[in-house]
């Protein structure tokens, strides 16, 4: 029988699929009155669900933005570092400084959820409270139980529900020192949390007329204040964790859903008079009469149609692939551009689909064989340009040693400096070096100059060993030597001295590579800070060696340049300092 119906025509499918719609209506009839009841208790359960999924959704995401606030506060740098330091200075003027301090980064932290947020508190190991917002005081044993849910929680947060002395959800969190990772606590962070607004914006409805209900455990997290008796004991976990259930409330019926949040645990009650929905299953029952009467005869009529519409453009696409079955492309093509169904129903759409595959499968085989031959002739100049740098370093090795034999000690030591330099530039394993590491570069560099310019190049450094473990980008100082060498040197017959040393400047060192050359007037100066001056040969610009500066140490690093026509060019490597450096 199926193999009957698979060889039929169209038109005789769609005769039967009419005469099985119609069988299926009289069957829907008279199963509609029990369809029209089941419907009603779906109808119950969407409503009320989907209620609590978006509602809960939205407050939860809500509550995650709060909790990564808070996160970022006492992660915050300006904070951790004025905690510390009232650990160690809390005198009057000093912990009002730091103290306000604190207070303008609350503020610069809670601007954005500030509708939210009633207020942010944090108090530092002595029980002294920094904080903005809100004027309550937590005192007594509800300050006791902050500080202790603090203490438990160790860095994560924890939450205390609204009670009769404040209706705000609280948000408690200890701080810990991050830098360095010692994780010793050094106070803790309170936010105070308008719950009520909250639901009220994501669930829709005011406090005194929501029929949704907060609970974790017993505790009532909303509405604190509007919540009869009678309502809390109806709002009772059911056996599902997401589920409903049909509940009497002083001879009322109502309906009862919940929604358990994976994120706070809380439990989200939607408590819906059951009458308030009833009138909608009696719409939809006369409703469903119209429709399965309209049914019948809309059916008919578009099944004539489409089996009609259908036939003509399957059969062009059954011969237009039948080409395709025997590989005949190109002249497949030919085809593709001929008179066409204009037609934009599914048939239609697959049949245009058809054809700009066709054509795509066309290209792209064409492309592809290109693009195959150009990866294969790329993938040879690769290998005919590939080198080995230890062959380099070998080669360099052996002249070394070649010199040294030879009695030549300025080849040997060429050699050596310019072996060092090709490892330095070559080797992409560290970005950031240390200034010791960074001068050799230098040293070995200015070996190489020394021997082209001979007196006339006279270079003197200055650095103190306590600021050799000092951070700096890698080949930042060598560049600008090069520079110095090669606009302040070059162009003048008489010897040029070149100097680097070190300035410390509160928590900032400079590395200063100053020379006495011709120098540069201001509007050139400007040209080259802005980058409009392009660099000589294929050396490191000002400009690079500035973005790699700020990209490892921040925007507030970087470099200075001062400059006098006649009185040589400085410039200034603005680096951090460690605090070991600046202790010693």
């Amino acid at each position: 029988m199926i193999k009957a119906y698979r060889n039929l025509s169209i038109k005789l499918k769609i005769f039967f699929i009419i005469a099985l719609i119609m069988v299926l209506i009289i069957t829907l009839a008279f199963s509609s009155l029990y369809y029209a009841y089941s419907i009603y208790d779906k109808q119950l359960y969407d409503k009320s669900h989907r209620l609590l999924n978006l509602s809960s959704s939205s407050i939860d995401m809500e509550l995650k933005k709060l909790e990564s606030m808070s996160l970022s506060i006492i992660s915050d740098t300006v904070i951790q570092q004025s905690l510390k330091e009232l650990l160690v200075d809390d005198s009057e003027y000093s912990g009002y400084i730091i103290r306000k301090r604190i207070t303008d980064r609350l503020w610069a932290h809670i601007s954005t959820s500030e509708r939210y947020v009633q207020s942010v508190h944090l108090v530092d190991t002595k029980e002294r409270v920094s904080k903005y917002g809100g004027s309550v005081e937590l005192v007594g044993e509800k300050y006791k139980r902050i500080s202790e849910m603090a203490a438990a929680g160790k860095g994560s947060a924890s939450w205390l529900y609204p009670d009769r002395s404040d209706p705000m959800l609280i948000l408690v969190r200890q701080v810990r020192t991050y830098e360095p990772l010692t994780l010793e606590p050094i106070g803790f962070l309170i936010l105070r949390i308008n719950i009520e607004r909250i639901v009220e914006d994501y669930a829709g409805i005011a406090s005194e007329n929501s029929d949704v209900i907060v609970k974790s455990g017993q505790s009532v997290v909303y509405p604190f204040r509007n919540l009869s008796p009678e309502i809390a004991q109806t709002a009772q976990p059911l056996n599902q964790a997401d589920g409903y259930e049909i509940k009497d409330l002083n001879g009322e019926a109502v309906f009862l859903s919940q929604k358990k949040s994976s994120y706070t645990g809380w439990t989200y009650y939607n408590v819906v008079p059951y009458n308030h929905i009833f009138e909608k299953i009696v719409w939809l029952k006369n409703t469903l009469i119209i429709v399965f009467t309209a049914t019948v005869v809309i059916v008919i009529i578009i099944g004539m149609l489409f089996a009609r519409s259908l036939t003509k453009p399957i059969r062009l696409l059954i011969t237009q692939m039948k080409e395709v079955q025997y590989g005949d492309l190109d002249n497949m093509g030919v085809s593709l551009h001929g008179a066409v169904i204009q037609q934009m129903d599914e048939v239609g759409l697959l049949q245009r689909t058809f054809r700009l595959m066709i054509a795509r499968i066309n290209t792209l085989i064409k492309e592809n064989y290109a693009n195959q031959l150009i990866i294969k002739e790329t993938e040879f100049k690769a290998l005919q340009a590939q080198i080995n740098p230890h062959f380099l370093y070998n080669s360099l090795d052996s002249i070394h040693w070649l010199a040294k034999k030879n009695d030549q000690g300025q080849i040997s030591s060429m050699v050596v400096s310019l072996g060092y330099l090709l490892r330095s530039s070559i080797s992409l394993k560290r970005n950031v070096i240390t200034i010791a590491e960074e001068l050799e570069i230098v040293q070995h560099y200015i070996t190489i100059q020394k021997y082209r310019f001979q007196h006339r190049l006279d270079f003197h450094m200055d650095v103190e060993e306590r600021y050799m473990n000092v951070l700096i980008p890698k080949l930042t100082l060598q560049p600008l030597l090069e520079n110095a060498i090669q606009y302040g040197l070059e162009p003048q017959i008489e010897p040029c001295t070149i100097r680097i040393y070190a300035q410390e400047s509160g928590d900032r060192l400079a590395i200063i590579v100053e020379d006495q050359g011709p120098g540069m007037d201001e509007q050139y100066l400007r040209k080259v800070l802005s980058g409009e001056v392009e660099t000589r040969g294929s050396g490191i610009g000002l400009k690079n060696i500035q973005d790699r500066m700020r990209l490892a140490f921040g925007e507030s690093y970087g470099m200075q340049l001062e400059s006098t026509v006649g009185s040589g060019t400085k410039v200034m490597v603005m680096l951090p300092l460690t605090q070991e450096v600046q202790a010693g």
